[in-house]
């Protein structure tokens, strides 16, 4: 048994400095370490990226969205106050209820196309006035919405 353990003694490779091979071993360890921390540095890079961007996106978005509602909540605001002024004037109430009964048997796309021409005529808020005399949510919604969508009440604004 000493003749096999003497025979791998004998066989195997000596360095020529322990040091040497030491020295070998701490190179390899340390560029497998280096390597290990670049490519962890490198992802959290990415996410860190992705993760910017997808804020970014988010943000542009609710700045959209804060846009749209301001600018329907101005509109709101705005109605409000011309149709406020017309409660004022009853000869203008009397007159937007004889409007409504002159368009009332029109279908939904004629009564909005009728109550558009009425807002470039005679003011949004008498259009609107025209269009509640009528009862129907329905086309104060529909009004409503070529309005917003449009960016018509700007066009009507006197």
């Amino acid at each position: 048994m000493d003749n096999i353990f003497e025979k791998k003694l004998n066989n195997r490779e000596v360095p020529e400095e322990p040091r040497q091979e030491r020295e070998e071993y701490r190179e390899e360890i340390t560029e497998s370490r280096e390597g290990a921390v670049e490519g962890a540095i490198e992802s959290v890079e990415q996410e860190a990226a992705e993760k910017d961007l997808e804020s970014r996106e988010r943000l542009a978005e609710e700045k959209e969205t804060k846009q749209a509602v301001e600018s329907d909540r101005a509109l709101r605001e705005k109605l409000e106050q011309e149709i406020a002024k017309m409660k004022l004037s009853p000869g203008l109430d009397d007159e937007a209820e004889d409007q409504a009964k002159q368009i009332k048997t029109l279908d939904v796309e004629g009564k909005a196309k009728r109550l558009l021409a009425m807002a470039q005529e005679k003011g949004l808020a008498f259009a609107v006035k025209t269009a509640e005399k009528m009862n129907d949510p329905y086309l104060l919604d529909v009004f409503h919405d070529i309005l917003a969508k449009q960016g018509l009440y700007q066009k009507f604004e006197k």
